[in-house]
C-alpha cells in the first residue's frame, strides 16, 4: 500500500492517490452500512424467520425443559407461560423469577404465542431507543450500535428482561432527582431481576435517603404483595429454587464467580470472593460519590458491581452496559463501537473457559473506561 501510494503521489497530476481516498471511503461506508444497518437487524430478521417456520434449530433439553425448536426464545417460553397462567387463573410455579416478573407478563400472557413474540421484541427494541433517549443521545448510530451488538440480538432471540432493565437503570438516572420516578425504576429492575441492587447504594452513597428508603418500601410491598395475590405460592420454595438453578448454570457464565471456578476454586471459596468483592463494590461506591463528578461515578459504578457481584452474567446482561457508555457519551466514539466485538464470544455460554470469561470482561471494562476518559460534566437531571 506504501509503495502504490508512493508511485501515485511521484506522478503529476496522477489520480492514484484520490483513487485510494476514494476505496477507502468506499470501505468505510460500506463497514457503517455493516455495523449500523445490517447488524441491528439479525435479531428482527431471525424472529421473522422463527415465526415463519423458515428458522429451525435442533430439538435440545434446557435446564430439564425440553424444547422441539431448541431453546429459540427460551426465557419469553418460561415468562410468557407465567403470565398466561395468572391469566388463566393458575400459579405460575414453579417459576425461575420472583412473583412479580410473572404479573409483568399478564400483557403478553393474554396474547397468543405468535402475537406475544412479536409484542415482546418490539418492547425490547423500543426499551433500548427509549433508554438512549432519556440519556440524552443523540447520535443515531449510537441507537445502531446499541442494537447491533451481540447482547441485543441475543435479548431478542432468547426474549430475556435485560432492555427493560438498561431502560430501569436510564430512568433512574435521568429522573435522579425525582423521588417516585427512580423508586419505581428501581422496583421495577431489583424486583425482576436482583442483580442491579448495587443502585440502592448508589442511592445512600449520594444521600438521597427517602429516596432509598421509598425505594426499599415500595420494593417489599410490591413483592410480597405480587406473591400474596398468588396465595404465596411457591415463596417458600423459591429460595430452593434459585439455588439449584444457579448450581446448574453458574459455573458456564462469564461472571467473576465463573471465572474462579474456571481457575479451580471451589466453589465455598468463589463464594467468599464474591463476598469480598461486594464489600469492595460498596465502599468504591461511597467514595466515589464524595469524588468530583461523584454522582455521576457513583451511578457507574453500581451499574458495574451489579454485573462483578452476580453469580451468573450471561451475554444478554451486558447490554446494561450501555447506560454508563451514554450516561457519558452522547455521540458515536470507540466506547460504542467496542461492544460490537461481543460478536466474536464463541457461544452464549463461556463453557468453563477462563480466557473467554477474562476477554468478555476486559472488552466490558475498556468499553466503559474509554467512555468515562475526558468526559465533559454531567446534565443536570430533570427538574421535578
Amino acid at each position: 500500500m506504501e509503495a502504490l501510494g508512493h508511485t501515485a503521489g511521484s506522478v503529476p497530476g496522477g489520480s492514484g492517490a484520490p483513487r485510494l481516498v476514494s476505496l477507502g471511503a468506499h470501505a468505510r461506508t460500506a463497514l457503517e452500512a455493516g455495523a449500523f444497518v445490517l447488524l441491528p437487524l439479525v435479531g428482527p430478521i431471525l424472529i421473522v424467520a422463527y415465526l415463519l417456520g423458515a428458522y429451525t434449530t435442533h430439538p435440545s433439553t434446557v435446564d430439564g425443559m425440553y424444547f422441539p425448536d431448541g431453546g429459540f426464545l427460551f426465557d419469553l417460553h418460561v415468562m410468557w407461560k407465567a403470565g398466561h397462567d395468572i391469566v388463566t387463573g393458575h400459579s405460575p410455579y414453579p417459576f425461575v423469577y420472583p412473583a412479580p416478573a410473572a404479573f409483568l407478563m399478564v400483557p403478553f400472557g393474554i396474547l397468543p404465542w405468535t402475537l406475544a413474540v412479536v409484542a415482546f421484541t418490539l418492547v425490547l427494541i423500543g426499551s433500548v431507543v427509549l433508554a438512549l433517549r432519556l440519556l440524552r443521545v443523540t447520535d443515531w448510530r449510537c441507537y445502531a450500535a446499541a442494537l447491533a451488538c451481540m447482547p441485543m440480538t441475543s435479548s431478542i432471540t432468547i426474549g430475556t428482561l435485560s432492555p427493560l432493565l438498561l431502560l430501569a437503570a436510564a430512568a433512574a438516572w435521568r429522573y435522579r432527582n425525582r423521588r417516585l420516578w427512580v423508586a419505581a425504576a428501581l422496583v421495577g429492575a431489583v424486583a425482576t431481576k436482583i442483580f442491579l441492587w448495587p443502585l440502592l447504594i448508589w442511592l445512600v452513597a449520594t444521600r438521597r435517603f427517602r429516596t432509598a428508603a421509598l425505594t426499599v418500601g415500595l420494593g417489599i410491598v410490591t413483592v410480597f404483595g405480587s406473591w400474596a395475590i398468588l396465595g404465596f405460592d411457591g415463596l417458600r420454595e423459591y429460595p430452593h429454587r434459585i439455588s439449584r438453578v444457579a448450581g446448574l448454570e453458574q459455573d458456564r457464565s462469564y461472571s467473576p464467580f465463573s471465572l474462579a471456578r474456571a481457575l479451580g476454586m471451589s466453589t465455598t471459596a468463589a463464594q467468599v470472593m464474591v463476598a469480598l468483592l461486594a464489600v469492595a463494590a460498596i465502599a468504591a461506591i461511597v467514595l466515589l460519590a464524595r469524588s468530583r463528578d461523584g454522582d455521576r461515578r457513583a451511578f457507574v459504578a453500581a451499574v458495574g458491581a451489579g454485573l462483578i457481584l452476580s453469580p451468573i452474567v450471561w451475554p444478554h446482561y451486558l447490554v446494561i452496559l450501555f447506560a454508563p457508555i451514554a450516561v457519558y457519551r452522547q455521540r458515536l466514539s470507540a466506547a460504542w463501537i467496542l461492544p460490537l466485538f461481543f460478536w466474536l464470544l464463541r457461544s452464549p455460554e463461556s463453557h468453563g473457559s477462563a480466557l473467554w470469561i477474562v476477554a468478555t470482561m476486559v472488552l466490558s471494562v475498556a468499553a466503559v473506561a474509554l467512555a468515562a476518559r475526558r468526559s465533559s460534566p454531567a446534565p443536570s437531571p430533570a427538574s421535578p
